[in-house]
């Protein structure tokens, strides 16, 4: 039987076992850490498992299943909730993540990204774009959002590392770093009741005291989504854009000439680059077809999104980098459906801005090691670099 994950090299954009699986159906079967399960592979088949009501994630978080990560199965996570509860809970947390509070962060991120830049001049030549940009901005601007004290990064940034864990870290390893992430939110929301700010869990606290409607396993769960997700993933694509742009030298060109590109450069590189391999498990509540195949009530269904992003019959050339590309088709980058991430907004604008002030102020940057030779961390549910060496 097909065993995933797939044993696909951390530095590939794409998973070439699933896109041979893709060739010869919307579907597979597979053992996932010893469970059987059914791939998802084909775009409409992704997107059907991540908006049918009959694909469950309560199911799948609850109880015995293939992911092995914990903190993947948190019954008060957005991500592990089906309507009604998830509708609920996702507008109250939606209210205070409105695109007006992201939008505000525009000149503080643009203020950011232009001190690290100034940094790494200040630095020299070969600079670490990991180091000095990827992991710093992104971490800065949400605890900005949600109103998090800013020396407490280095905290956040270790706990991060064990919650986004795979094989890397110990299951027993994780939990603790959950309890005591879950510890530390608590008493920041004590401390916000006391002494409100204009930040995102302040604004979260007196939306959810007004009308009592959320728990406070759910007040402090969803915070901690958001602080670890809202920075961990755009952490790692947007070292995993750069390299892309670093493999396609005129496409990083073109952008440099063509700024106006920026906004689709940016949708292209999240479709083409890969962050991760699947989105979280379903499982099937009654029976459902995909493509030709039955679901059957019970059976595990995984939605593999890289593959759904190169699937042919989705995209024209899909293996193909292409900041001009149009239409369409969105990418699933972000999932589709009630699960939608609700940071989408915030990890576009990060990436707009990083991307776009890169390389207008060093339209030469290049790597400083061959693309080849760079180390990417193992064992994580994510796909990221230790180190990204580049000149200008």
């Amino acid at each position: 039987m097909i065993t995933y994950p797939f044993d696909t090299p951390a530095g590939s954009d794409v998973e070439p076992e699933g896109l041979r699986l893709l060739a010869m159906g919307q579907v597979a079967r597979a053992s996932m850490n010893g469970y059987p399960v059914w791939l998802a592979l084909a775009y409409p088949a992704v997107r059907q498992v991540l908006s049918d009501p009959r694909f469950s994630r309560e199911a799948a978080a609850s109880g015995d299943g293939p992911v092995a990560n914990p903190a993947a199965a948190n019954p008060d996570f957005l991500s592990s909730m089906d309507p009604p509860k998830h509708t609920r809970v996702r507008r109250m947390v939606a209210n205070a993540f409105s695109p007006r509070m992201v939008e505000r962060l525009q000149p503080s991120i643009q203020a950011i990204v232009n001190a690290l830049l100034d940094g790494l001049v200040d630095h020299g030549k070969p600079a670490d774009l990991v180091g000095l940009l990827a992991e710093p901005l992104p971490i800065m601007v949400i605890c900005q959002l949600l109103g998090v004290p800013i020396e407490d990064r280095p905290q956040i940034r270790r706990w991060a590392g064990k919650l986004v864990a795979d094989t890397a870290v110990p299951p027993a390893e994780i939990a603790a770093a959950m309890h005591q992430v879950n510890a530390y939110l608590d008493e920041l929301i004590a401390m916000k009741r006391r002494t409100p700010d204009d930040a995102l869990i302040s604004a979260l606290i007196a939306v959810n005291d007004q009308g009592d409607r959320l728990t406070a396993a759910e007040l402090t769960a969803n915070l901690q989504l958001l602080l670890i997700a809202g920075h961990e993933t755009t952490v790692s694509q947007l070292g995993n854009c750069v390299v892309t742009l670093f493999r396609h030298p005129d496409q990083a060109t073109l952008l440099t000439s063509r700024p106006e590109l920026l906004d689709g450069a940016v949708d292209e590189l999240l479709r083409y680059s890969r962050l991760f391999s699947a989105v979280l498990p379903r499982v099937a509540t009654e029976e459902v077809s995909l493509g030709e195949t039955v679901i059957r009530p019970g059976e595990v269904v995984v939605p593999l999104v890289s593959v759904a992003n190169r699937d042919p019959a989705a995209f024209d050339e899909p293996n193909r980098f292409d900041i001009t590309r149009t239409g369409p088709a969105p990418h699933t980058a972000f999932g589709h459906g009630p699960h939608f991430c609700l940071g989408a907004q915030l990890a576009r604008l990060e990436l707009r801005i990083a991307l776009g002030e890169l390389w207008r102020r060093f339209p030469a940057l290049a790597p400083a090691v061959e693309l080849d030779d760079l180390n990417w961390k193992s064992g994580l549910a994510i796909r990221s670099l230790r180190a990204l060496p580049a000149l200008w």
